[in-house]
């Protein structure tokens, strides 16, 4: 006998329930840490995913001031006016506000083609909560850590001399014997 909730409103609420999930930007590149962010917002990660219904989950993304952001990052927008264009690096952009560089990365990432993608994309951004320092006011939501998609590389300092012993010694192969461009003895 099938249970009574199985095709029902409340299974549907059961299964679509969101979690509030904690991420930490420490050490994280833009660009990777958008494409998880999206992708939780979204709610890719879970098997009932569907692009018509929302399924994704809160996220909540602290210590966006310590993120990696790329050199050549530059965020374009337009006033409006004539020769209205405007660009600016994404490292100067972060100095001033460390938070919305990964809002607008994400914003770009979300689906944005019709009208209801528009309309889910900006549900979807209400869902994420992001924060530059480490103290954040939802600890009591957090269901769940996510790991970054960057791994996190410990200084030289932190290894014990038996593991630094352990390195493989790769060969420096800047450093060859020129090879002449004639052989003097052949030409006789």
């Amino acid at each position: 006998m099938a249970h009574r909730f199985a095709n029902s409103k409340s299974s549907l609420l059961m299964t679509t329930a969101r979690q509030w999930l904690l991420m930490d930007a420490t050490g994280q590149e833009l660009d990777n840490l958008a494409r998880v962010v999206c992708k939780h917002l979204e709610g890719r990660h879970k098997p009932i995913y569907s692009n018509v219904l929302d399924t994704g989950d809160h996220v909540v993304v602290i210590n966006t001031r310590n993120m990696i952001i790329p050199e050549r990052k530059v965020l374009w927008w337009y006033s409006g006016y004539a020769q209205g264009y405007r660009h600016c690096y994404g490292k100067d952009f972060h100095i001033f506000r460390p938070t919305e560089i990964l809002r607008l990365q994400v914003k770009l990432r979300l689906p944005h083609r019709t009208k209801h993608e528009i309309n889910q994309r900006d549900a979807r951004l209400y869902r994420l909560h992001l924060f530059p320092g480490s103290s954040y006011p939802y600890a009591g939501n957090i269901s769940k850590v996510i790991e970054g998609p960057d791994k996190l590389f410990r200084p030289l300092e932190d290894y014990t001399k038996e593991e630094r012993s352990q390195f493989v010694v790769a060969p420096d192969s800047r450093i060859r014997e020129p090879e002449p461009l004639y052989d003097w003895e052949d030409l006789e």
